[in-house]
């Protein structure tokens, strides 16, 4: 057996919303035909002349269990039996997809080791532009509840649980090399399926940008959100060809087709192996698109079925297995696979040709306002009369994905006619995300006060296409806030913020009595951003009044930097994050807060934490002291803080995931941490607590148990359930 030390635990529990979300989207996928004619995005599927001797391979959707494909490949390559052509569907199309570019099997193996399939799936890895307290661009929150809106007030979204916009990171990571949008063209031509929302009908995939047209391949529905490709909204092939064989035959005429089916329905699956909604969901498409696969089955020259059934559509763990029995599988038909392929047509054996040298003649932008359209074809107008660069392309696509109003972008480069020679048009298209959105969030522990329910409505393309601006609320037992902020269009990696908030804290520091503070602020920000960091330069002013006589304005210069190298937002395992805010105001008073996390892994699924942090302030001033315990720096402190004109903290743990997968994890976890409090830098006083922790990160629910020890010899049993975004900072 190929050892791969990849273990994680398979989904157990699922949300009511999970559950009615995929409901629903099951509802309206009994609507689509299931025997649907193909329509391709580049007209009717043509006889690739690129196409070598040997096989056509057709990859089946199916899940996770589709690394069955990769075993298959490798056996392939064992053989020699050349591979004249690929089409695939979902995760057919990914392993298809990411072989036909010019990896072969053990690379690809390689990769799903080295990746966090399901954190790809949850987005768990994208990046926020987080800054001060709430102060982020508008709909960059961790809300697990969220409506879209069109500009009349139309619920228009979400279109499925998880955007996977980190899927598409992942796929233009290991393709980036191609520098051809013709698939015919690949090492290995190749097609992929996708299924069109609107009429149920097969599209196949053949020209543009081979990462997006995967994803749009691999759209699960209800889970994945739709794909927007060429005018369609893409859903998951298997939908109207779970088993393209009649496609492959149309686009390879003459050639046998050897397909890997992953959904032997003629075999039962046991009762165990349907273990979530979406196992459910997915068999009851394979039922209903029973007689295509059927039909399909009975043109392929050569049939090999991997037994996976036992797994689920979306396991997190015995990714081994699922290879060797591919493997297996494969080996078992090697013979046949040598006398089916002795049948490929010699007088096509050639090696596929390759692109020629395209030279770029025009830069377009469509889905955007005709301004914002000018600036992008302004700004890339230097590719013109050089060769196309699919490198230079994809940090293009990286960078317009940034910005605010951007859901998704796609490249073509377009040839301009028979008499323009290798001339291409180079065409973004833009999919935009909705303009308006209502997000709710919140955060309860019994650990202290600090809880709160928060509703925020997000807006975009107001002044200028690209702006974004947002009015969040929040209510909780001891504070309220209100927060209004507008950020300009994410230009180049710059762009302006400005804020307005006024927010009710009741705080209780340790031996001072219980007191209330009521802040107004004000900020203007130029930030500028480049790879995982973030600089902001600006100035904020404020406005505090502790009912005591203790009020009065402070302003004055504002410096903000973060990095960010986290591998995972929600469950991280490496990288650090840094960030650091620092406030000069009227008063001479230095006020900042500076934090380290840093997570270093010694095995496949346990990592070392370290976390170190610094405030500074003004004990003599309610609205400027720096607080210790405030913002769960030790949980300890949590209820009744420590006080004074600086505070450090160091903690340090162990963590090791005991399950993972698209919706989350189940991680344990063994910490200390010390603090002290400071005045004018010499401690007044600290503390130190130790204890272990059950956590569920994760993109709907972020909960954990904790049992504490403290210096004071107390133990405390305690749960925290959300994302904490504080807003309690001495920072404005």
């Amino acid at each position: 057996m190929r050892d791969i030390n990849l273990i994680v635990k398979r989904e157990r529990n699922k949300t009511a919303l999970l559950s009615l979300s995929l409901l629903f989207s099951l509802v309206s996928l009994l609507a689509l035909p299931t025997s649907a004619l193909p329509a391709s995005v580049d007209g009717p599927p043509q006889n690739s002349e690129g196409a070598r001797g040997g096989i056509v391979l057709v990859l089946s959707g199916g899940g996770t269990r589709g690394f069955a494909h990769i075993g298959v490949l490798k056996v392939l390559e064992e053989e020699n039996i050349p591979i004249a052509g690929i089409v695939g569907t979902s995760i057919g199309s990914v392993i298809g997809g990411l072989y036909a570019s010019g990896h072969d099997a053990d690379e690809i193996l390689q990769m799903v080791v080295d990746t966090d399939i399901m954190g790809l799936l949850a987005d768990a890895g994208t990046r926020l532009r987080t800054d001060a307290g709430n102060h982020r661009p508008s709909g960059e929150t961790l809300s697990p509840m969220r409506i879209d809106f069109n500009k009349k007030m139309k619920v228009v979204g979400p279109l499925g649980l998880l955007p996977a916009s980190s899927l598409v990171n992942f796929l233009t990571k290991y393709t980036g090399h191609i520098q051809t949008t013709d698939f015919d063209s690949l090492s290995v031509p190749f097609a992929c399926v996708a299924t069109d929302l609107s009429t149920g009908e097969a599209v196949v995939m053949r020209k543009g940008n081979l990462a997006s047209s995967i994803r749009a391949s691999a759209s699960i529905p209800g889970v994945l959100e739709p794909w927007p490709l060429n005018g369609r909204l893409l859903v998951d092939g298997g939908i109207a060809a779970n088993l393209p064989v009649e496609i492959a035959k149309g686009i390879f005429p003459g050639y046998p087709v050897v397909a890997v089916n992953l959904s032997r329905l003629s075999t039962p699956k046991p009762a165990d192996s349907f273990n979530s909604i979406i196992d459910v969901m997915m068999q009851t498409i394979d039922i209903m698109t029973l007689e295509n696969i059927k039909r399909n089955e009975a043109q392929a020259d050569l049939l090999i079925y991997p037994d996976v059934a036992s797994y689920s559509m979306l396991d997190s763990k015995g990714y081994d297995d699922i290879y060797e029995r591919g493997y297996e599988a494969a080996r078992d038909m090697a013979g046949d696979l040598a006398a089916v392929s002795g049948r490929s047509p010699a007088s096509m054996a050639d090696a596929a040709p390759k692109d020629g040298r395209r030279v770029v003649r025009r830069v377009k932008v469509e889905g955007l306002s005709a301004r914002a359209a000018a600036d992008i074809e302004k700004r890339y107008g230097g590719w013109i009369g050089k060769q196309y660069d699919v490198n230079e392309v994809n940090v293009a696509i990286e960078r317009l994905s940034r910005r605010e109003e951007v859901a998704t972008v796609d490249v073509n480069a377009l040839p301009l006619g028979e008499q323009s020679g290798n001339d291409v048009e180079v065409v973004f298209s833009v999919e935009k995300r909705p303009p308006y959105e209502l997000a709710f969030n919140g955060y309860t522990t019994n650990l202290h006060t600090h809880r709160w329910l928060e509703v925020a409505l997000n807006a975009r393309d107001l002044a200028s296409m690209g702006d974004a601006a947002g009015v969040v609320g929040r209510y909780g037992e001891n504070e309220w806030s209100v927060n209004a902020r507008y950020f300009t269009p994410l230009i180049d990696g710059a762009q302006w913020g400005f804020a307005l908030g006024m927010r009710r804290d009741k705080m209780s520091p340790l031996g001072m009595g219980e007191y209330a503070l009521e802040r107004y602020s004000a900020r203007a920000v130029y930030y500028k951003e480049r790879d995982d960091s973030r600089l902001g330069i600006g100035i904020v002013g404020q406005h505090a009044n502790a009912r005591n006589g203790d009020d009065g304005y402070d302003y004055g210069p504002y410096f903000y930097y973060n990095s960010d190298t986290l591998d995972n937002l929600l469950m991280p395992s490496s990288g650090y994050s840094f960030s650091s805010q620092v406030w000069w105001n009227a008063r001479g008073v230095w006020v900042s807060r500076t934090s380290l996390t840093s997570y270093v892994p010694f095995t496949d699924n346990r990592h070392f934490v370290l976390d170190f942090g610094l405030e500074t302030g003004d004990k003599d001033n309610m609205a400027l002291r720096a607080l210790l315990g405030d913002q769960e720096e030790l949980y300890s402190l949590s209820r009744r803080p420590f006080a004074g004109d600086q505070s450090a903290w160091a903690k340090v743990g162990v963590g090791k995931n005991f399950s993972h997968s698209w919706w989350g994890a189940v991680r344990g976890e063994i910490f200390a941490g010390y603090g002290m409090i400071m005045d004018n830098w010499s401690m007044k006083d600290d503390a130190w607590e130790a204890g272990v922790a059950l956590s569920i990160p994760g993109q709907f629910l972020n909960g954990r148990i904790l049992m504490l020890y403290d210096n004071h010899g107390e133990f405390t049993v305690g749960y925290t359930l959300g994302v904490p975004n504080w807003q309690n900072s001495h920072v404005p």
